[in-house]
């Protein structure tokens, strides 16, 4: 009973990692969609986060389910737990992708040209927040606390992109378009995909800090983790439990097509050395 336990408690570890591999992979997606005023891609890709959206709750369930029914303590449990807040925070970031999505589409109906420089400071603070999500998933992953607290300084030039593009908007001349409200509200829904995309930065550290919840037990917000020192952290790790089996050589299996250079050397090198699953078990056994 406990072995089946644990093979689920994988499952759910990895099945997390493997949302968070497409909601990666979606947000790439309608940026892509966003800048190059396609349409098609959009509509596909908002149909993508309804899916990601089914394995969230699904998710959800099975990490409740097996609380009820296994009472999982010590590090079974914060495993779930922290299962549960990164899912919550997976299905935050879902909506904000599925907005740029919907916003992409009002622009191209409405026939929305924004100035090249607007487009351009989109596209560089999405690259930006592609930085801080390859972090976030390589802290997970590798469960490398040291990521966790270069997160804040990650996020600095996503919020100074998104800073730079309202006041280049501020100083825009739209004429007579915002003479019409429909069109208003188009161009409202074309410029917050910036904001969009700072929150997405912003809830993405949030849940990769509960790494430090699942591996010392201590819950601490990305402004404490800012002002704990690397070493500290490292003291205050505790032991896992016996169903808590986390191999990054093999969880680094669920994250491969995040592009490599978003991640951390860390996670570049296990996906240039990705073990099997099955490796190892006569051992564990």
């Amino acid at each position: 009973m406990r072995k089946l336990f644990s093979r689920q408690l994988i499952e759910a570890r990895h099945e997390m990692l493997s949302i968070y591999e497409a909601v990666d992979l979606a947000l790439h997606d309608a940026v892509k969609a966003y800048v190059t005023d396609d349409r098609k891609l959009a509509t596909k890709t908002k149909k993508r986060t309804l899916s990601i959206d089914a394995r969230c709750a699904n998710l959800e369930a099975v990490c409740y389910n097996l609380i009820a029914t296994q009472s999982p303590v010590a590090s079974d449990f914060r495993l779930l737990q922290t299962i549960i807040y990164v899912d919550f925070n997976l299905q935050r970031m879902t909506d904000k992708v599925r907005q740029i999505c919907r916003a992409t589409r009002h622009m191209i109906k409405a026939d929305i040209s924004l100035p090249k420089e607007l487009v351009g400071t989109v596209e560089a603070e999405a690259e930006a927040v592609y930085q801080v999500l390859g972090s976030s998933l390589s802290a997970l992953v590798t469960n490398d606390m040291s990521i966790i607290c270069n997160l804040a300084v990650e996020d600095e030039p996503v919020h100074a992109a998104y800073e730079k593009f309202f006041r280049t908007f501020n100083r825009m001349d739209t004429g007579d378009f915002m003479d019409d409200d429909s069109n208003y509200d188009d161009l409202r829904r074309a410029i917050m995909v910036s904001r969009y995309l700072d929150r997405i930065a912003s809830i993405s550290i949030d849940a990769a800090c509960r790494l430090t919840f699942l591996l010392t037990g201590q819950r601490m917000t990305a402004g404490d983790i800012a002002c704990t020192d690397e070493d500290e952290l490292e003291s205050m790790r505790v032991p896992s439990g016996e169903g808590v089996i986390m191999r990054p050589a093999v969880d680094a299996r669920y994250v491969a097509k995040v592009p490599v250079n978003e991640v951390s050397e860390g996670l570049r090198y296990l996906l240039d050395h990705l073990e099997d699953e099955d490796d190892g078990e006569d051992d564990e056994e």
